[in-house]
């Protein structure tokens, strides 16, 4: 992963992200819901590649914990995070993957970020070992079907795990309680739309590869099949306890 060009990416669309995220909205929702019976209230929680904090603010508002301490690659995002930060809310600009992790945690969560890790499997084990017993890990990540319109057209795309390769990626010392997946199906007007979208959510790190002249055929190519155009998210969700 261009762990540069993933910060510069979100850092741009800051701005726009909390109005196009409405995927990453329905995801975190239900990524909350499935972690509620396993999570207890006034815990101390991580969670990783935060963004403009909407898992953030549903951690807060359905488990009151004693601590949750948010990372992100991007410095930009704490003024996004202004009005939730605080003596027991607090956010690092770091890589998650890379950082020190608290310990003791009774949950570490993780809402559409960890698809752009080098290793998913090295941190859900460093996550392991920074759980307390009876601490919950909640993941939501990409499945094999996510952006597949993009990925037929251009050949650029991230390798999304199958659910048996993210099951083979618990650690020894989780008991995996629920994983599900879903296809989110949404419609554009027109391919740049899509693109636009993307964009401005962050989701564009596959510019630059492409080149102008390969997106310019991408965008043809999309708005020829496609009728009406659209964009697939595959969201695979993971809840996981430490016995």
């Amino acid at each position: 992963m261009d762990k540069g060009l993933i910060r510069e990416r979100f850092g741009e669309a800051i701005a726009t992200y909390d109005n196009e995220a409405v995927a990453q909205r329905r995801i975190a929702c239900r990524l909350t819901e499935l972690m509620r019976p396993f999570t207890p209230k006034g815990g101390h929680i991580f969670e990783a590649g935060c963004g403009t904090g909407i898992m953030s603010r549903l951690l807060i508002s359905e488990f009151a914990p004693a601590s949750l301490l948010m990372a992100d690659l991007s410095e930009s995002y704490r003024h996004c995070l202004a009005d939730i930060e605080g003596p027991a809310v607090r956010f690092v600009a770091e890589d998650a993957e890379e950082m020190e992790l608290p310990q003791d945690l009774s949950a570490v969560v993780s809402s559409s970020a960890m698809q752009w890790f080098d290793n998913p499997a090295r941190f859900i084990l460093r996550c392991s070992e920074a759980l307390a017993r009876g601490g919950v890990m909640a993941i939501a990540t990409y499945g094999v079907e996510n952006m597949r319109e993009i990925g037929s057209l251009s050949g650029v795309r991230l390798h999304y795990p199958s659910c048996d390769e993210l099951k083979a990626m618990m650690a020894p010392s989780l008991t995996l309680e629920h994983m599900s997946q879903e296809l989110m199906t949404m419609t554009f007007a027109s391919a740049r739309d899509a693109l636009r979208h993307l964009r401005r959510t962050g989701v564009a790190a596959i510019e630059r590869p492409l080149g102008v002249a390969a997106t310019r055929k991408l965008i043809a190519d999309y708005d020829s099949l496609y009728h009406p155009v659209t964009l697939t998210y595959h969201p695979v969700y993971i809840v996981a306890s430490k016995k």
